[in-house]
């Protein structure tokens, strides 16, 4: 891989361009270098509504018409907006890369901002403010950050509020735009498969326009120092209790950053940190915790977060801050340091997986700190940390007078601020004691029946593992609900040989991840790691595999969890609603039950349920492991047959169900909780994984779904019905489902019901467009060749292809048969399965 090519145009727009030719991909990123920061007080928001309002039309090209130009060329369009800066970016196949600098020279320099298309995206901002407070775990951290900041403006919502959304008039959004999106204040980063001559002589001729002024000098008052404990309480109408924590830290060119960082992954990054170990698995205080370094610009906050059941807050706080005062006290080991250090820095690999991994990193390095080479130089400090760093950063900022916390909590619980300060000083004040392209796909069956399908990968030293066995949520019923979901929570966490606890640090130490997954229709086991550890890695793999023991402990523990997490799913109101939508459709097909289980089968389940089975689902001729990355086939093919002989050959173990049948007449129902917002969800039962209707059904979908799609242009943007609008395609083993989901304002729940079921009958009447089908085939197929930049993606897909009985072919087929699909095929399945009269209706509003 080329080294970063940075240049200046004369007009003072920074370039960086770096060549990666592992497929033929591109990421382009304009980054513009104002974020909500820099707005003034009638501004906050103001950048965020330019996110919104940048690529909804310009001279040429009309609302909607960027992101199904984008869509056509099979790519993603899409943006953000930070403290410090707005960014806009296209990933997208690099044949199209000519199309993608187009849109994005024609979006900086010609958007309209047309009057009518802004009031419309500033009720959505609007109702995406409304999204946020409906939200406890995105509240809490916006109470957090305001009370926090004073007199910075990081305590600001980069949404704004409703009042300075609605405030905005045309003129102030073009003189905005006009004052910050000039050339010497923006950069353009592009990562990806292109020749760098010929694209910088295209980059010359589109964005020379750029106006060459200066941006406004914006001078941000620091943040005094802080010297008394804050703390904000919000009663909210939900089940969990979300806590977040902040300390006062530098920002991200300040020398401490790598120390912080490292101190954050020793104290709460992985499953052997300590906050993980001590306060979720040893104490069971939360169902979970996390703690990072948030270095921005300017200095920012060290985090803290974690979720926890009703009655153990001030132990759980207390508890946090006895680990933190631990790091304070005794230094931290060797073992943990480089531990700590192995996993930052097997990020960077990681993140090269991606063009877009790429081009975000040297854009943030290049556009924060002014030099995309601060990277090497981090890394550099990196190395250095030592463990007496960690203690003294740990003392210089881990002090209750620099400490904020904030916290949603359920109305029914008496919370005060002096109790709560009293039970973070006693932790801090305890005596502590020390821490516990398309390659060659090979295919191999083993005698016992066992398949094994090898990726050969060598563009970085990565290995991704994938088992995948059928199972999952499709052969559970009402008596064993959510055994699946408790059984991959347990899976990893205990071997005949090994602890969790022992896991978790070989994991590690292996710069890896290793865990089970269950989902609707199959249960595995999912593991990445360096090539250079692949003995350990595979060792690790295969004991995971072959010998899990569901410690007693750790099935009570995660119980305890799931039972937390169920009461909160309550919190998310999509969730309600898809909830009931599918206990609708399926009242007699396990598709129906929940994930997680509920509140009366998980307690239920027990250690020999548990090792039943995973003894039923795990036999050889019901396992697939595929492995892609940087390896030798013939090498590691030995070690896993070797690995895997004394398997039982055995048969699937299950009671298959009944085959799902269509509603008769539509269902409806209606739920109320006291919230903002109203979730619309209305679907129909859909297709199987090995019908031929699937690629037709995924076209179709697209041509709903996605910024250039039906429902969002005509139910959003023309209409302002919604911030969120979806349609996904969901098939199974025996036929899954076709849904559009909805958030909106409570009094357009009728409207917006209607304007689905009319989008659902154009498209069930007419022949969709050249246009959009063509738009959607190369989204659809353009999107497929991003994922498999990611050989944890690649090893997703040969496994659950392969258990699910499709062709090895498949994998290297799917976007041919994507392309294949016709008008005429579109229109059939939309009349097949969009049966207004056999639909699910759900809804969820106050």
């Amino acid at each position: 891989m080329q080294k970063p090519f940075k240049t200046i145009l004369p007009n003072g727009l920074t370039v960086l361009l770096q060549e990666n030719h592992q497929a033929p991909v591109i990421s382009l990123n304009l980054w513009v270098k104002v974020g909500s920061a820099s707005e003034t007080d009638d501004e906050a928001g103001l950048c965020h509504v330019m996110e919104h309002m940048l690529f909804k039309g310009t001279l040429k090209r009309r609302v909607g018409e960027i992101a199904r130009e984008v869509e056509a060329a099979g790519g993603d369009i899409n943006a953000y907006t930070s403290f410090d800066e707005t960014v806009y970016y296209i990933n997208m196949a690099s044949r199209f890369y000519a199309k993608g600098l187009d849109i994005l020279a024609d979006a900086a320099l010609h958007s309209q901002f047309d009057a009518t298309e802004l009031a419309r995206e500033k009720e959505v901002v609007v109702e995406e403010i409304s999204r946020s407070e409906d939200n406890p775990s995105r509240l809490v951290g916006e109470h957090l950050f305001r009370e926090a900041f004073t007199t910075h403006t990081y305590g600001r919502p980069i949404a704004g509020s409703r009042e300075t959304v609605r405030s905005f008039p045309r003129e102030k959004i073009l003189d905005f735009f006009h004052r910050w999106y000039v050339a010497p204040n923006m950069l353009l980063v592009i990562v990806g498969d292109f020749q760098r001559q010929k694209i910088l002589g295209e980059i010359e001729k589109l964005f020379s326009p750029l106006s060459s002024q200066k941006p406004p000098v914006v001078v941000i008052p620091p943040e005094p120092e802080q010297k008394i404990f804050r703390c904000h309480l919000a009663p909210m109408k939900i089940e969990g209790n979300y806590l977040d924590i902040g300390f006062h830290i530098p920002g991200i060119l300040h020398e401490e950053v790598p120390v912080l960082d490292t101190l954050s992954h020793i104290l709460g990054g992985g499953e052997s940190s300590r906050l993980e170990q001590v306060v979720k698995e040893k104490k069971q205080l939360v169902s979970s915790i996390y703690a990072s370094a948030y270095t921005p610009k300017d200095p920012c906050l060290f985090l803290v977060g974690a979720l926890f059941p009703n009655g153990k807050l001030y132990k759980a706080s207390e508890a946090i801050a006895q680990e933190m005062e631990q790091i304070k006290k005794e230094t931290v080991s060797l073992q943990e340091l480089e531990r700590a250090k192995a996993n930052i820095k097997s990020s960077l690999i990681y993140e090269r997986e991606t063009v877009e991994g790429i081009a975000r990193k040297i854009g943030f390095f290049e556009g924060i700190t002014g030099d995309f080479h601060f990277e090497e130089l981090y890394y550099q400090r990196i190395e250095t940390v030592t463990p007496e760093a960690i203690r003294e950063a740990a003392r210089k900022y881990f002090r209750l007078e620099n400490m904020t916390s904030a916290l949603c909590f359920p109305e029914k619980q008496k919370i005060t601020q002096n109790r709560l300060q009293s039970a973070f000083q006693d932790g801090f004040n305890k005596k502590t004691g020390l821490p516990s392209s398309k390659r060659q796909i090979t295919l191999e069956k083993l005698k016992n029946g066992a398949s094994l399908i090898f990726r050969e990968n060598r563009t970085v030293p990565v290995v991704s593992l994938r088992t995948a066995s059928l199972g999952g949520l499709r052969l559970e019923n009402r008596t064993n609900n959510g055994i699946n979901h408790l059984l991959s929570l347990v899976w990893s966490k205990g071997t005949a040989t090994r602890s969790s606890q022992e896991i978790s640090e070989q994991a590690e130490a292996l710069s890896g991840g290793f865990s089970a997954y269950g989902s609707r229709n199959t249960l595995g086991l999912k593991a990445t790691f360096l090539a250079s550890h692949m003995a350990e890695g595979i060792q690790l793999f295969t004991e995971l595999l072959l010998h899990p023991s569901f410690p007693e402990e750790e099935i009570k523990k995660e119980k305890t969890n799931v039972l937390t997490e169920i009461k909160s799913q309550e919190d998310s109101l999509p969730s309600v609603a898809f909830k009931e939508f599918l206990a609708q459709l399926y009242p007699k097909h396990p598709y129906g039950l929940p994930g997680l289980g509920t509140r009366k089968t998980v307690p239920s389940l027990s250690h020999p349920m548990l090792v039943n089975h995973y003894r039923k689902t795990l036999t050889a001729r019901n396992l697939v492991i595929a492995v892609s990355g940087d390896f030798q086939t013939e090498e590691l093919k030995a070690r896993l047959a070797e690995k895997l002989e004394s398997l039982p050959a055995g048969n699937l173990g299950f009671r298959l169900p009944l085959q799902p049948t269509p509603p008769k007449n539509l269902q409806e129902r209606t739920s109320r909780r006291d919230k903002k917002q109203a979730h619309i969800v209305l679907g129909f039962l859909g297709t199987r994984i090995n019908s031929p209707d699937r690629y037709s059904l995924e076209v179709l979908n697209s041509i709903l779904a996605g910024q250039g799609g039906r429902l969002f242009l005509e139910l959003r943007d023309k209409k302002g019905l919604a911030y969120a609008i979806s349609s996904q395609s969901q098939e199974g083993i025996e036929p899954g489902f076709f849904s559009v989901y909805m958030g909106t304002d409570p009094k357009n729940v009728e409207v917006a019901i209607d304007g689905i079921r009319q989008e659902l009958e154009k498209i069930s009447t007419d022949f969709v467009s050249v246009e959009e089908l063509g738009r959607s085939q190369n989204y659809i197929a353009g999107n497929y060749e991003l994922d498999l930049q990611k050989n944890s993606s690649v090893a997703a897909l040969l496994a659950t292809d392969r258990i699910y009985g499709l062709p090895l072919e498949e994998f290297s087929e799917y976007p041919k048969k994507i392309r294949e699909v016709t008008r005429q095929d579109v229109l059939e399945v939309a009349r097949k399965y969009l049966k207004l009269d056999q639909a699910v209706l759900s809804i969820v509003r106050p």
